[in-house]
């Protein structure tokens, strides 16, 4: 709340405003009248409740914040992420044509998304472009470069949720019969981990706990992984036995290229396509083999909870697209209720 108060000097008594905005404290000269203090004091404090006493935000050019925003995250974001984030805002900021953050409004994006759909982004893509939107408007508020974040009310696009593919035992069995010396050993890693493609292409020995029997996904200088979690994953018998088989080089990483760096992840994506297709397996992915991890851990009674833990899901509700291949997992829970 505002409260005024008042100063005596040679020329009688001055009154002060004082309140606090945005977490900063103010105080005002209003003059010599105290019934006029105790105006100004009634309307900041309708101010502040409307939120309508903010500081006055400096306006920037659209272009040049977003070259400011690629440069903050030039520092916080893969070369990936960096990359998409470039593309996404390029693209936006020609569909926009606005000089200023300001001229950007919640219809404009409204009619940026529609744009993006008839042209045929997928909602996935598209989703992720609202993300970055959104992500660099709110950098422009923290800023002090807009007062409101125009695309705060802006929706994502409802994805449909499609079952997911993971690889029946016997397309596993195909696959490691079929896979080379090189590849074998980390096909099985991804099955008995569940980590994403980066995050195997990334693994070091440091990583890799043998007295714990533990893999650890953690971030790394150059690298880090989706939303920088930090997770655990047991080892089983099996994957202590294929890990500890690797040779050990002068590489920090476990599964390295000839001359001793991280794997592209690309490559492996290709080179997974290939043995899929001289296994006659069709539809699959390196990420299948995420997947395929998840779902038989369901299949095997495990519940969402732990799996979610297992795989990193930042949210549950990502999680339970393997809910329905353990239809009775709700009912098992309830019937351990006992009163």
């Amino acid at each position: 709340m505002a409260r005024i108060y008042r100063r005596t000097g040679k020329k009688g008594g001055i009154w002060y405003l004082d309140y606090q905005v945005e977490g900063r404290r103010v105080r005002k000269r209003v003059g010599s009248s105290k019934r006029l203090a105790e105006l100004a004091r009634a309307d900041i404090e309708v101010k502040i409740e409307r939120k309508e006493a903010g500081f006055a935000v400096k306006d920037r050019n659209l272009r040049d914040f977003i070259a400011e925003y690629l440069g903050y995250a030039k520092g916080n974001k893969t070369e990936n992420s960096l990359a998409r984030d470039a593309i996404t805002l390029r693209h936006f900021s020609d569909f926009i044509k606005a000089d200023k953050l300001s001229g950007v409004s919640a219809a404009r994006i409204e009619a940026y998304k529609a744009r993006r759909r008839e042209l045929g982004a997928k909602p996935s893509t598209l989703n992720r472009e609202l993300n970055t939107i959104k992500a660099m408007f709110n950098k422009a508020v923290a800023w002090g470069a807009l007062a409101a974040n125009p695309a705060k009310s802006v929706q994502k696009v409802r994805e449909p949720r499609k079952q997911v593919r993971f690889l029946a035992k016997d397309e596993v069995r195909a696959l490691l019969s079929a896979a080379s010396e090189r590849l074998a050993p980390i096909l099985e890693t991804f099955l008995l981990t569940g980590l994403r493609r980066d995050e195997l292409a990334h693994l070091t020995w440091a990583d890799i706990d043998f007295e714990r029997e533990v893999v650890s996904v953690q971030a790394k200088d150059g690298w880090h992984p989706k939303d920088y979690e930090v997770r655990h994953i047991p080892m089983t018998e099996r994957l202590v036995a294929v890990l500890k088989a690797r040779p050990r080089t002068e590489s920090p990483y476990v599964f390295h290229t000839q001359s001793g760096g991280a794997h592209e992840g690309n490559i492996l994506s290709r080179d997974f396509r290939r043995l899929a297709r001289s296994c006659g397996i069709k539809g699959a992915s390196v990420h299948t083999l995420r997947h395929t991890f998840a779902s038989h851990l369901v299949m095997g009674g495990a519940d969402l909870y732990t799996v979610q833990k297992l795989l990193g899901h930042s949210s549950i509700k990502t999680t339970e697209i393997y809910a329905h291949l353990a239809p009775d997992y709700l009912r098992s829970a309830v019937r351990r209720l006992k009163y």
